[in-house]
């Protein structure tokens, strides 16, 4: 796969300033997971769990580096995840010196009501956070959100390296990674497509977002997030693959360490038909959107209509909106399953409808 078919296969996923970079990073240079077939040019490919021979040595790496539980603030996970301490963007277009066009969207950034947060979602992040010691480098999951209904998740975690990440290694008027020079991998991967199918398991990355509100050069604060192909359990837990990469892409990558974190409740979601077949049309919840049988080259607007007549446009190519944080899909062109995270948290209850493209899908409370 070249990298025009790269660029083909993504280009009905939403606009982002460091796709084609990315893309390639995941998809042609990252050697930790095996990726499975393609049955056309169409088809995204999802993240498998770690091969064999890493999984084999799985359990010395993890006596190795021993988690470490520690008390966080639920509140500032939270704030962390959805809140307004990462950039708003405004819609630009830029060339680099090789002429390559990179394309920024408008993005719209709110604060978190906290009291609604907390009663939203605060019952389905961990108990407490977690920490290892890898080598130099601290890694601090504070918290996350799983999905299972719409396929999703939501990270929250903290690098820390004395010295720093090397220069560049993150655009911090964006508030992203660039991963020209940050030599971190950190893949989470579900626990129940690992043990029990790890050929169509696993996580594929998501879209990785620096909190630059708390965030400095030696300590890296970043929410992820990240869609999967389904068929896992939130109670099952999560495997992370820590990986530190050689100084070239050519480079060996260095397994630092594989982790383990415990499962969690899964946030729960509400459904929505299509009114002309009464087929299942959409899954929403408090982070993301599933929808079912669309043509992602097609899908145009979303908007989530509240109760009390406000609205959430979760993007709007014609005017370069997009209020996503990470959208992916899976299937045979055309008829996919997509999906999207969203930039801010969302109160199921108080949706009306989702409309897509004009088309109205009233929300089964």
């Amino acid at each position: 796969m070249d990298r025009h078919e790269l660029n083909r296969m993504f280009d009905g996923l939403a606009p982002d300033p460091r796709r084609e970079r990315e893309l390639l990073r995941q998809l042609l240079q990252d050697d930790m997971r095996r990726k499975r077939p393609m049955k056309n040019w169409k088809q995204v490919v999802i993240g498998a769990a770690a091969a064999a021979l890493l999984v084999t040595g799985a359990t010395a790496a993890y006596d190795h580096y021993v988690r470490q539980d520690m008390a966080v603030e639920p509140s500032q996970t939270i704030q962390g995840m959805f809140g307004d301490s990462r950039p708003a963007w405004t819609e630009r277009v830029e060339y680099d010196e090789y002429g390559n066009m990179g394309y920024t969207p408008n993005r719209e950034i709110v604060p978190v009501d906290a009291a609604l947060a907390q009663a939203l979602v605060g019952d389905y992040l961990p108990e407490t956070g977690y920490q290892w010691q890898i080598g130099d480098y601290t890694l601090t999951v504070e918290g996350y959100l799983l999905d299972e209904h719409t396929g999703t998740a939501k990270f929250y975690y903290t690098v820390e390296h004395p010295g720093g990440f090397g220069d560049g290694a993150v655009d911090w008027d964006l508030g992203l990674l660039n991963y020209n020079n940050y030599r971190l991998s950190i893949v989470f991967e579900t626990q129940s497509d690992l043990d029990s199918n790890w050929q169509t398991g696993g996580w594929i990355t998501g879209r990785e977002y620096v909190d630059v509100g708390r965030s400095t050069p030696e300590k890296l604060c970043i929410v992820e997030s990240a869609a999967s192909d389904g068929g896992w359990k939130a109670e099952d837990g999560l495997r992370i693959s820590f990986t530190v990469h050689g100084e070239t892409d050519r480079d060996d990558n260095e397994l630092t360490a594989l982790l383990e974190l415990p499962g969690v409740k899964s946030l729960p979601a509400v459904s929505a038909d299509d009114p002309a077949t009464g087929e299942a049309a959409l899954k929403l919840s408090a982070s993301a959107l599933m929808l079912n049988a669309v043509d992602i080259d097609r899908v145009g607007c979303i908007v989530l209509d509240y109760a009390d007549g406000t609205q959430y446009v979760v993007m709007d190519k014609a005017n370069g909106l997009d209020n996503t944080d990470y959208v992916c899909g899976w299937g045979d062109a055309p008829v996919w399953t997509v999906r999207y995270c969203f930039n801010r948290l969302v109160d199921p209850s108080q949706v009306a409808a989702v409309i897509v493209d004009g088309q109205r899908y009233v929300v089964s409370q």
